[in-house]
């Protein structure tokens, strides 16, 4: 038990560090989130009437969205790359062995995402004003639940032979698809729209960490589909590089 600890302290800290290395990854979790939360709302911060409940329901979106981008671009295309490098298929032999690679892959993702959830709320508690513990206290319980949740169902990933050049057009399909449609709601009284985003993760999760709660039938379903896929994942990880196969 004791070497399996400290073998799974080792591929956690290798895998946190190769992440870090990627600048692309680290501006669109790390710098693009406050900035924008900053830049969009500047002139509530010039009126100064900012409260802990206006920084609530404003930062909601902006740390869906980080979960959201760190679990498909730094987690689901790490699964592949490394599938398709050979890693897996080297390093995989046995249950074990699978079980150690990927607590340690999903223990560097929540350290990341965990420590862009912190960066974000100081910058931007402290550009606004707002007392940085009493948010951190108020939004840390529904962000790790929100980041568990699309992290775990990103694993479905790995069930499909696909290359990583078509993982990451997929992926980046997808995540434009759910933000084009998240903003356009929150933009938007349509109907259609409204209802759309019912089936939204994007959506779905910026309504949780608002503490409005998920009650429609449809978030709920979309919820036990996204736990179903993580689990199909996990159980179904393809470990050869597809373009062994070619």
């Amino acid at each position: 038990m004791r070497s399996w600890i400290v073998n799974s302290s080792k591929l956690t800290r290798l895998f946190v560090i190769e992440q870090i290395r990627e600048p692309l990854a680290l501006f669109w979790s790390l710098i693009a989130p406050p900035l924008l939360f900053v830049f969009l709302n500047l002139g509530t911060l010039s009126t100064k009437t900012v409260s802990s409940v206006w920084y609530e329901a404003q930062a909601s979106w902006y740390l869906s969205y980080l979960a959201l981008s760190a679990s498909l671009f730094g987690f689901s295309m790490y699964l592949v790359g490394r599938r398709e490098s050979g890693f897996m298929k080297s390093f995989i032999q046995g249950k074990n062995a699978k079980i150690l690679f990927l607590f340690s892959q999903v223990s560097a993702s929540f350290i990341l995402t965990f420590s862009y959830f912190i960066i974000f709320t100081l910058l931007t508690t402290t550009a606004f004003g707002v007392n940085p513990i009493a948010a951190l206290t108020s939004l840390t319980l529904p962000f790790i639940v929100i980041m568990v949740t699309f992290v775990w169902s990103a694993l479905i990933i790995t069930v499909f032979p696909i290359t990583f050049m078509n993982a990451s057009s997929g992926i980046s399909i997808t995540f434009m698809m759910m933000l084009i449609f998240s903003v356009a709601g929150l933009k938007t009284n349509i109907p259609t729209l409204y209802y759309l985003n019912l089936f939204n993760p994007l959506s779905i999760a910026t309504q949780f960490m608002t503490g409005n709660g998920v009650h429609t039938t449809e978030s709920i379903g979309t919820i036990a589909c996204l736990i179903t896929l993580g689990g199909v994942g996990a159980v179904r990880m393809r470990t050869n590089p597809i373009w062994s196969r070619q």
